[in-house]
């Protein structure tokens, strides 16, 4: 993962420095111009650029894990993001709060994910790599593993984890039909005039987010048509909604999608955004004005909420 880079002429230097987010020592220190913005590297959290009064809103509101969470997801390869208020508030909108069960299939397929070869231990370190399965601390991380051992999922020593084929198979199970899926459902207007969004904006950003989005009217199939859309979206990670044109079937989607306790990315037009019904207009909705806007809004949305996907499972 890169760092950011600190210094005497740019940053405070101080002995014993703490990350902002997690409170434990890490290479973050506050820089001379402009004040109150904390940068530098965590262990646990990854690259830091965040003011002090976003990290303190965070801490008041007992949500500092998910700001942990999001920038330690983000793809390696992309440069820091600085986190100010506004941008805290977005995250803390966007990145859901998951339940234990959640966080135990979480933290099987990150097991599974930082493990060279099957039979070998997986990398993951409960006192480091919390953030990615969003938990709050190390020892919240430790329980996970050890329930999972205790499922025979995988075998565990100090905390360090080795997938069992059981697990493998439990992994591959969620894989197919849950939060760990490969596979985005796309709900939208079929008519040609949204064609361009859709190759152009929402299945590009879907891909590079490595994840494979579905669009039903393109997916070969002989079921009947409501039983191929029922049953592609209970086997679908999370559901990109677009609600210009605003069709009755885009809403019950998503409202089965909700439903089964998954994300929903709201995505609509920004001339038509009056437009939509009035029970969705809580939601964080992605208002796009051309086609490279939401690419760009969608791919940072399915970041933020879901990290990068499962690019392992796109070839099946």
């Amino acid at each position: 993962m890169a760092k950011i880079s600190t210094g005497p002429e740019t940053h405070h230097i101080v002995d014993n420095p703490r990350c902002p987010l997690c409170a434990q020592l890490a290479e973050v220190y506050l820089r001379k111009e402009p004040p109150d913005l904390s940068e530098g590297w965590c262990a646990r959290c990854g690259d830091i650029c965040i003011t002090r009064a976003a990290s303190e809103a965070a801490w008041r509101e007992n949500k500092s894990h998910l700001i942990s969470a999001w920038l330690r997801r983000r793809p390696a390869n992309e440069p820091a993001t600085m986190v100010d208020q506004n941008a805290m508030e977005r995250v803390l909108k966007d990145v859901p709060e998951y339940s234990i069960p959640d966080k135990l299939d979480l933290t099987l397929a990150q097991i599974s994910s930082m493990a060279t070869e099957p039979g070998q231990q997986s990398s993951f370190a409960v006192a480091t790599d919390y953030p990615l399965i969003f938990a709050r601390s190390g020892n919240e991380a430790a329980f996970y593993v050890r329930q999972l051992a205790a499922l025979q999922y995988v075998t565990e020593d100090s905390a360090i984890a080795k997938m069992t084929a059981r697990g493998y198979q439990r992994l591959s199970e969620l894989q197919r039909a849950s939060r760990q899926s490969a596979f985005v459902f796309v709900a939208m207007w079929f008519d040609a005039s949204m064609n361009s969004i859709y190759d152009e904006a929402i299945e590009p950003a879907v891909r590079e987010a490595k994840y494979k989005a579905v669009r039903i009217d393109r997916e070969q199939h002989a079921n009947r048509i409501e039983y191929e859309i029922i049953g592609r979206i209970k086997g679908s990670r999370f559901m990109v909604a677009d609600f210009s044109g605003q069709r009755p079937g885009v809403y019950f989607e998503a409202g089965l999608m909700l439903g089964l306790g998954r994300t929903v990315i709201w995505m609509c037009k920004k001339a038509e955004l009056e437009q939509v019904h009035f029970d969705t207009r809580q939601y964080n909705f992605i208002d796009y004005k051309d086609i490279p806007e939401a690419k760009k809004r969608l791919y940072d949305r399915i970041i933020a909420i879901e990290g990068e996907g499962p690019e392992r499972m796109l070839a099946k």
